[in-house]
Protein backbone atom coordinates (compact mmCIF):
# COMPACT_ATOMS: atom_id res chain seq x y z
CA UNK A 1 0.00 0.00 0.00
CA UNK A 2 1.32 3.42 -1.06
CA UNK A 3 0.61 6.42 1.13
CA UNK A 4 2.23 9.52 0.34
CA UNK A 5 -0.06 12.08 2.11
CA UNK A 6 1.17 13.19 5.35
CA UNK A 7 -1.66 12.84 7.48
CA UNK A 8 -2.34 9.43 6.35
CA UNK A 9 1.45 8.27 7.11
CA UNK A 10 0.55 9.63 10.15
CA UNK A 11 -2.40 7.89 10.71
CA UNK A 12 -0.97 4.52 9.66
CA UNK A 13 1.54 4.92 11.67
CA UNK A 14 -0.74 5.66 14.73
CA UNK A 15 -2.84 2.25 13.56
CA UNK A 16 0.34 0.60 13.75
CA UNK A 17 1.52 1.64 16.72
CA UNK A 18 -1.87 1.36 18.58
CA UNK A 19 -3.19 -1.84 17.34
CA UNK A 20 -0.06 -4.15 16.45
CA UNK A 21 3.12 -2.81 18.97
CA UNK A 22 0.82 -3.07 22.34
CA UNK A 23 -1.22 -6.54 21.20
CA UNK A 24 1.86 -8.83 19.61
CA UNK A 25 5.26 -7.04 19.57
CA UNK A 26 6.58 -8.06 23.00
CA UNK A 27 5.07 -11.88 22.33
CA UNK A 28 7.59 -11.76 18.97
CA UNK A 29 10.94 -12.88 19.01
CA UNK A 30 13.87 -10.74 19.85
CA UNK A 31 14.78 -10.04 15.76
CA UNK A 32 11.25 -9.31 14.85
CA UNK A 33 10.96 -6.65 16.95
CA UNK A 34 14.31 -5.06 15.95
CA UNK A 35 13.28 -5.13 12.07
CA UNK A 36 9.67 -3.72 13.33
CA UNK A 37 11.20 -0.99 15.08
CA UNK A 38 13.72 -0.23 12.21
CA UNK A 39 10.72 -0.32 10.03
CA UNK A 40 8.54 2.29 12.27
CA UNK A 41 12.08 4.46 12.17
CA UNK A 42 11.73 4.60 8.25
CA UNK A 43 8.45 5.47 7.77
CA UNK A 44 8.65 8.04 9.98
CA UNK A 45 11.62 9.83 8.90
CA UNK A 46 9.96 9.67 5.47
CA UNK A 47 7.20 11.86 6.80
CA UNK A 48 9.33 14.03 8.42
CA UNK A 49 11.29 14.74 5.24
CA UNK A 50 8.16 15.17 3.25
CA UNK A 51 6.93 17.82 5.73
CA UNK A 52 9.65 20.11 6.33
CA UNK A 53 9.66 19.81 2.36
CA UNK A 54 6.03 20.78 2.46
CA UNK A 55 6.65 23.67 4.99
CA UNK A 56 4.87 22.26 7.92
CA UNK A 57 8.00 22.46 10.69
CA UNK A 58 5.50 21.13 13.33
CA UNK A 59 5.63 18.05 11.99
CA UNK A 60 9.58 17.62 12.15
CA UNK A 61 9.33 16.95 15.73
CA UNK A 62 7.68 13.40 15.57
CA UNK A 63 10.31 10.93 15.29
CA UNK A 64 11.57 13.00 18.63
CA UNK A 65 8.48 12.54 20.17
CA UNK A 66 7.62 9.06 19.16
CA UNK A 67 10.61 7.63 20.89
CA UNK A 68 9.67 9.47 24.26
CA UNK A 69 7.83 8.82 26.93
CA UNK A 70 6.30 10.11 30.28
CA UNK A 71 7.73 13.30 31.40
CA UNK A 72 10.06 13.77 29.04
CA UNK A 73 7.28 13.55 26.33
CA UNK A 74 5.44 16.55 27.97
CA UNK A 75 8.30 18.77 28.53
CA UNK A 76 9.26 17.81 24.51
CA UNK A 77 5.66 19.05 23.85
CA UNK A 78 6.30 21.90 25.65
CA UNK A 79 9.36 23.57 23.99
CA UNK A 80 7.77 22.32 20.61
CA UNK A 81 4.51 24.63 21.49
CA UNK A 82 7.13 27.26 22.72
CA UNK A 83 8.90 27.15 19.43
CA UNK A 84 5.85 27.04 17.67
CA UNK A 85 5.42 30.77 19.58
CA UNK A 86 8.20 31.85 18.72
CA UNK A 87 8.06 30.63 15.06
CA UNK A 88 4.59 32.14 14.50
CA UNK A 89 5.42 35.47 16.63
CA UNK A 90 2.10 34.33 18.86
CA UNK A 91 1.55 37.74 21.49
CA UNK A 92 -0.02 37.78 25.15
CA UNK A 93 -3.79 36.71 24.68
CA UNK A 94 -3.21 34.73 21.20
CA UNK A 95 -4.76 30.94 21.34
CA UNK A 96 -2.59 28.20 20.82
CA UNK A 97 -3.52 24.94 19.27
CA UNK A 98 -6.17 22.74 21.20
CA UNK A 99 -5.11 19.36 22.89
CA UNK A 100 -6.68 17.57 20.18
CA UNK A 101 -4.86 19.58 16.84
CA UNK A 102 -1.24 19.40 19.11
CA UNK A 103 -2.10 15.35 19.54
CA UNK A 104 -2.66 14.63 16.19
CA UNK A 105 0.22 16.77 14.65
CA UNK A 106 3.16 15.15 16.90
CA UNK A 107 0.91 11.84 16.81
CA UNK A 108 0.66 11.25 20.64
CA UNK A 109 -1.94 11.04 22.92
CA UNK A 110 -4.27 13.75 23.72
CA UNK A 111 -3.19 13.15 27.62
CA UNK A 112 0.49 13.91 26.99
CA UNK A 113 -0.48 17.29 25.60
CA UNK A 114 -3.17 17.68 28.41
CA UNK A 115 -0.18 17.53 30.63
CA UNK A 116 2.56 20.18 28.98
CA UNK A 117 -0.55 22.16 28.90
CA UNK A 118 -1.04 21.60 32.94
CA UNK A 119 2.87 22.54 33.17
CA UNK A 120 3.03 26.00 30.98
CA UNK A 121 -0.24 26.76 32.93
CA UNK A 122 1.67 26.41 36.20
CA UNK A 123 4.75 28.63 34.87
CA UNK A 124 2.20 30.85 33.93
CA UNK A 125 2.65 30.87 30.38
CA UNK A 126 -0.67 29.27 29.38
CA UNK A 127 -4.12 30.37 30.66
CA UNK A 128 -6.47 27.11 30.62
CA UNK A 129 -10.06 27.43 31.09
CA UNK A 130 -12.95 25.07 30.40
CA UNK A 131 -14.82 25.14 26.88
CA UNK A 132 -12.14 27.49 25.61
CA UNK A 133 -8.70 26.94 23.41
CA UNK A 134 -5.85 27.85 25.69
CA UNK A 135 -4.64 31.51 25.59
CA UNK A 136 -0.76 32.61 26.14
CA UNK A 137 -0.77 34.97 29.42
CA UNK A 138 1.11 38.32 29.99
CA UNK A 139 3.93 37.66 32.14
CA UNK A 140 3.76 38.41 35.83
CA UNK A 141 5.46 37.90 38.98
CA UNK A 142 3.62 35.36 40.07
CA UNK A 143 5.61 32.25 39.92
CA UNK A 144 8.98 34.17 40.74
CA UNK A 145 7.16 35.13 44.16
CA UNK A 146 6.49 31.50 45.23
CA UNK A 147 10.15 30.76 43.78
CA UNK A 148 11.44 33.53 46.53
CA UNK A 149 9.55 32.70 48.86
CA UNK A 150 10.37 28.98 48.54
CA UNK A 151 13.70 29.68 48.53
CA UNK A 152 13.70 32.00 51.95
CA UNK A 153 11.10 29.92 53.57
CA UNK A 154 13.38 26.70 53.27
CA UNK A 155 16.58 28.53 54.14
CA UNK A 156 18.06 28.50 50.79
CA UNK A 157 19.18 32.10 50.63
CA UNK A 158 18.78 34.63 53.59
CA UNK A 159 17.32 38.06 53.24
CA UNK A 160 20.58 39.64 53.29
CA UNK A 161 20.50 37.80 49.90
CA UNK A 162 17.33 39.17 48.87
CA UNK A 163 18.26 42.81 49.59
CA UNK A 164 21.06 42.32 48.38
CA UNK A 165 19.88 41.94 44.52
CA UNK A 166 17.28 44.20 45.43
CA UNK A 167 19.81 46.97 45.92
CA UNK A 168 21.51 46.17 42.33
CA UNK A 169 18.28 46.14 40.44
CA UNK A 170 16.72 49.14 42.52
CA UNK A 171 19.92 51.65 42.24
CA UNK A 172 19.68 50.44 38.02
CA UNK A 173 15.35 51.20 38.38
CA UNK A 174 16.22 55.25 40.31
CA UNK A 175 18.53 56.10 37.25
CA UNK A 176 16.33 54.79 34.69
CA UNK A 177 13.19 56.47 36.79
CA UNK A 178 15.12 60.04 36.71
CA UNK A 179 15.36 59.78 33.05
CA UNK A 180 12.24 58.67 32.31
CA UNK A 181 9.73 59.27 35.16
CA UNK A 182 6.38 60.89 33.80
CA UNK A 183 5.47 63.86 35.61
CA UNK A 184 2.21 62.02 37.01
CA UNK A 185 4.59 58.98 38.54
CA UNK A 186 6.73 61.85 39.83
CA UNK A 187 3.69 63.73 41.41
CA UNK A 188 2.58 59.71 42.57
CA UNK A 189 6.09 59.31 44.16
CA UNK A 190 6.23 62.90 45.98
CA UNK A 191 2.31 61.87 47.53
CA UNK A 192 3.52 58.12 48.39
CA UNK A 193 6.56 60.02 50.23
CA UNK A 194 4.56 62.57 52.21
CA UNK A 195 2.46 59.62 53.24
CA UNK A 196 4.90 57.13 54.52
CA UNK A 197 6.04 60.46 56.60
CA UNK A 198 3.06 60.80 57.99
CA UNK A 199 2.55 57.39 59.01
CA UNK A 200 4.42 57.84 62.39
CA UNK A 201 4.45 54.65 64.24
CA UNK A 202 1.41 53.25 61.99
CA UNK A 203 3.79 50.48 60.77
CA UNK A 204 0.89 49.00 58.21
CA UNK A 205 0.62 52.29 57.12
CA UNK A 206 4.51 53.13 56.44
CA UNK A 207 5.12 49.16 54.96
CA UNK A 208 2.31 50.20 52.23
CA UNK A 209 3.58 53.37 51.09
CA UNK A 210 7.02 51.64 51.14
CA UNK A 211 6.38 49.10 48.75
CA UNK A 212 4.23 51.84 46.57
CA UNK A 213 6.83 53.82 46.08
CA UNK A 214 8.78 50.81 44.84
CA UNK A 215 6.54 50.21 42.47
CA UNK A 216 5.96 52.92 41.10
CA UNK A 217 10.07 53.74 40.78
CA UNK A 218 10.27 50.07 38.78
CA UNK A 219 7.35 51.21 36.33
CA UNK A 220 9.08 54.56 35.84
CA UNK A 221 12.27 52.96 34.64
CA UNK A 222 10.68 51.81 31.67
CA UNK A 223 11.98 48.54 31.72
CA UNK A 224 9.38 45.30 32.21
CA UNK A 225 11.50 43.12 34.00
CA UNK A 226 12.56 45.36 36.68
CA UNK A 227 8.58 45.36 37.18
CA UNK A 228 8.97 41.36 36.91
CA UNK A 229 12.06 41.31 38.88
CA UNK A 230 11.46 43.89 41.51
CA UNK A 231 7.53 42.29 42.13
CA UNK A 232 8.58 39.66 42.93
CA UNK A 233 11.40 40.56 45.33
CA UNK A 234 8.90 43.06 46.74
CA UNK A 235 5.45 42.14 46.63
CA UNK A 236 2.81 44.68 46.26
CA UNK A 237 0.11 42.29 48.61
CA UNK A 238 -0.93 43.68 51.46
CA UNK A 239 -1.80 40.70 53.22
CA UNK A 240 2.01 40.08 53.34
CA UNK A 241 2.72 42.92 55.06
CA UNK A 242 -0.19 41.88 57.85
CA UNK A 243 2.24 38.90 58.41
CA UNK A 244 4.35 41.29 60.17
CA UNK A 245 3.04 43.93 61.89
CA UNK A 246 6.05 44.40 64.55
CA UNK A 247 9.51 46.31 63.63
CA UNK A 248 12.31 46.08 66.04
CA UNK A 249 14.11 49.28 64.46
CA UNK A 250 14.31 52.46 66.87
CA UNK A 251 12.33 55.90 66.19
CA UNK A 252 15.71 57.03 64.95
CA UNK A 253 15.99 54.30 62.12
CA UNK A 254 12.78 54.48 61.48
CA UNK A 255 13.61 58.46 60.31
CA UNK A 256 16.68 57.63 58.51
CA UNK A 257 14.59 55.21 56.70
CA UNK A 258 11.67 58.10 55.78
CA UNK A 259 14.62 60.78 54.90
CA UNK A 260 15.93 58.03 53.00
CA UNK A 261 12.71 57.41 50.87
CA UNK A 262 12.56 61.22 50.48
CA UNK A 263 15.94 61.43 49.12
CA UNK A 264 15.55 58.93 46.29
CA UNK A 265 12.07 61.01 45.50
CA UNK A 266 13.77 64.31 45.70
CA UNK A 267 16.62 62.95 42.91
CA UNK A 268 13.97 61.83 40.70
CA UNK A 269 11.50 64.36 40.32
CA UNK A 270 15.02 66.23 39.77
CA UNK A 271 15.77 64.58 36.82
CA UNK A 272 19.09 63.41 38.61
CA UNK A 273 20.14 59.94 37.91
CA UNK A 274 23.72 59.88 39.30
CA UNK A 275 21.65 61.06 42.44
CA UNK A 276 18.96 59.23 42.59
CA UNK A 277 21.41 56.05 42.39
CA UNK A 278 23.54 57.18 45.15
CA UNK A 279 20.07 57.68 47.20
CA UNK A 280 18.87 54.29 46.40
CA UNK A 281 22.20 52.44 47.56
CA UNK A 282 22.80 55.16 50.98
CA UNK A 283 18.88 53.61 51.28
CA UNK A 284 19.65 49.77 50.55
CA UNK A 285 22.83 50.32 52.86
CA UNK A 286 20.68 50.93 56.25
CA UNK A 287 18.15 48.24 55.45
CA UNK A 288 21.07 45.76 55.20
CA UNK A 289 22.52 47.19 58.40
CA UNK A 290 19.46 45.92 59.81
CA UNK A 291 18.90 42.47 58.53
CA UNK A 292 22.84 42.04 59.10
CA UNK A 293 22.04 42.66 63.30
CA UNK A 294 18.82 40.75 63.36
CA UNK A 295 20.90 37.56 62.00
CA UNK A 296 23.39 38.06 64.31
CA UNK A 297 21.16 38.25 67.28
CA UNK A 298 19.66 35.03 65.70
CA UNK A 299 23.00 33.34 65.49
CA UNK A 300 23.18 34.14 69.37
CA UNK A 301 20.09 32.54 70.58
CA UNK A 302 17.37 34.97 69.57
CA UNK A 303 13.90 34.75 68.08
CA UNK A 304 14.19 36.08 64.42
CA UNK A 305 12.28 38.90 63.79
CA UNK A 306 11.88 39.05 60.12
CA UNK A 307 10.41 36.20 57.32
CA UNK A 308 9.58 36.34 54.13
CA UNK A 309 6.86 38.93 54.44
CA UNK A 310 9.84 41.27 55.00
CA UNK A 311 11.27 40.11 51.52
CA UNK A 312 8.03 41.85 50.08
CA UNK A 313 9.04 45.45 51.90
CA UNK A 314 9.38 45.25 55.12
CA UNK A 315 12.48 44.78 55.61
CA UNK A 316 13.63 48.04 54.12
Amino acid sequence: MQVSNVSDRIALFDAIERRFFRIALWCLPESVRKTYTTCLTCLVSRTNVRAIQQGDKRMSNVTALSAVHGPQLSAQVARNLLALVSREHLRPGDAVPSELQIGKELGISRGSVREAYRSLAALGILEIGSGRRPRLKAIDAQVLIQFFDYALNTAQVTLAHVLETRRALEIQAAQLAARYATEAQRLTLRQLAAQMRSAGADHARRVASDMAIHAVIAEASGNPLNCLLLGALQSPLEESSRMHLHDSRSAMEITRVVDAHDAVVERICAADPMGAASAMSYHFDLALVHVERQDQAVAAGATPTHSSAQMRGIGT
